[in-house]
């Protein structure tokens, strides 16, 4: 699989909400970073829990909408929204949200490197004031 095919697979997976498909797109040793919080999370079992398992149980309804991928070489960039429902709680670094029951349409951008086969690092780029809103 090319690099684009790669994330396109890993979208697929997530609007599954295959947790171990997802994850297994990462390298063991991936760092994940949150840009707008500066959170850096290392390898599959702290993204598992720290992004994976937080949107999941906050907005388990949620999908990966509209995505638009283009790379160049190892880089891949997708442009998509996140759009949920806020039913859970959201267990984040800087504590817990109760759930609002808000609907959540959430742009976003990543860039992420793609080698043998895995990504060994993505960064995530969101607007966090609109997520906190919902």
């Amino acid at each position: 699989m090319d690099s684009k095919a790669i994330i396109r697979k890993g979208i697929e997976l997530w609007n599954a909400h295959d947790r171990d498909g997802f994850l297994a797109l990462f390298d063991d040793s991936g760092v994940f970073v949150d840009q707008p919080t500066g959170q850096q999370l290392t390898g599959r079992e702290e993204l598992g829990k720290g992004w994976y398992d937080l949107n999941m149980d906050a907005d388990p309804d949620n999908q990966v909408k509209d995505p638009v991928v283009f790379a160049e070489g190892q880089l891949v960039c997708c442009q998509a929204r996140f759009v949920g429902t806020h039913t859970g709680i959201w267990h984040s670094p800087a504590g817990d949200m109760p759930p609002t029951g808000k609907s959540r349409d959430s742009p976003y951008v990543q860039v992420l490197e793609v080698r043998d086969g895995k990504v060994t690092r993505a960064w995530h780029y969101y607007d966090r004031l609109l997520a906190l809103e919902c």
